[in-house]
């Protein structure tokens, strides 16, 4: 149970707005035509090595989060720039409503973030379990229903491939930072071969949803202009089970990305109100930019920040130890 528990809070980390409406893909991958597979089985690589390396090195980084100012200020930006664009893109989804169903959804959804931000990793493991599922299993259902274009051929872009790659590691970058305080909390209670277990089966779900999410964007490409690409594909009924599809995956990971720069403010300073306000009011005020906007200009930057982040947190600190370690042993030697 506690593998498929991390399982499900990872994979509802990274499948929010951005990856549910097929605007992240399309930025990330899609764009590049068929040279963006191979660039997903990377990406499946990059998660899988990346997830196992968190969580078994969680416990070190989140002593140094609780010390470093600079990587909590690096976390709370990224955390806030995404949380804004999940927020954009339920206000998005909800626009279709009476005012006071609209308002009534967000304000309940926006409850539950204070509510995760006073209770911890726990109320976030219960969203996830009950969220999560359901918004996999029903996307991949709809997947099967999207129109497809005339042609019915794969889109070839003219970007040179080589761009490619870069963006893969750009969005691995980016979905590794929101979660890596994540995986750091979530390492602390598994084992060795929980901590495989669970990077493994993370990655491969990730890497299922997004080749046949790509598949049916790459049939597509007229619609790669779209703020939801993915939503645009469905007429009635399905139009409307994908709105709630991609509604949850805005709601999970904005529980996810508030949990972590909750945490990070936290760090820099206690105010309880502060916290609160800084974790959820900010998010909202700049969520007003427009979903689009947000996911398609401020998501590689974000990716740039996560680099600075990683390496504070991960990186630098595993190869001091590897040198450390080399070091001590060419001493006993000698």
């Amino acid at each position: 149970m506690k593998v498929f528990s991390a399982i499900l809070v990872i994979v509802g980390t990274v499948i929010g707005s951005g990856f549910m409406s097929g605007k992240e893909i399309v930025v990330f991958f899609s764009r590049f035509g068929v040279f963006s597979f191979p660039c997903i089985v990377l990406a499946f690589f990059l998660f899988w090595l990346l997830f196992n390396f968190f969580l078994k090195n969680g416990e070190k980084a989140d002593e140094k989060l609780k010390k470093s100012k600079f990587s909590n200020i690096i976390n709370f930006l990224i955390c806030t720039i995404l949380s804004s664009a999940m927020i954009a893109g339920c206000t998005q989804l909800l626009s279709g409503l009476s005012d006071i169903i609209k308002y009534t959804v967000l304000c309940a959804i926006l409850l539950y973030c204070f509510f995760i931000i006073k209770k911890g990793l726990g109320s976030l493991e219960k969203a996830n379990f009950v969220l999560v599922p359901i918004m996999v299993i029903v996307l991949l259902i709809g997947l099967g229903f999207a129109e497809h274009s005339s042609s019915g051929q794969l889109f070839r872009s003219s970007y040179f491939s080589s761009w490619g790659l870069f963006y893969c590691f750009l969005y691995v970058l980016l979905n590794t930072s929101n979660s890596c305080i994540v995986l750091a909390k979530l390492g602390k209670g598994l084992s060795e071969k929980q901590k495989a277990r669970v990077s493994f089966l993370s990655a491969l779900a990730l890497f299922v949803i997004l080749f046949l999410a790509n598949l049916v964007l790459l049939q597509n490409k007229d619609v790669f202009s779209q703020d939801m690409p993915l939503l645009s594909l469905f007429d009635r009924p399905w139009s409307f089970v994908m709105q709630a599809v991609i509604l949850l995956g805005c709601v999970t990971t904005l529980f996810s990305l508030v949990f972590a720069s909750s945490g990070s403010v936290r760090g820099l300073c206690r105010n309880n109100f502060f916290v609160g306000a800084t974790s959820v009011i900010l998010p909202l005020a700049i969520s007003v930019g427009g979903f689009g906007n947000i996911v398609s200009l401020l998501y590689p930057l974000t990716s740039i920040l996560a680099v600075f982040l990683l390496c504070d947190l991960f990186w630098i600190p595993f190869f001091k130890r590897a040198y450390a370690k080399i070091h001590s042993a060419r001493k006993d030697t000698k």
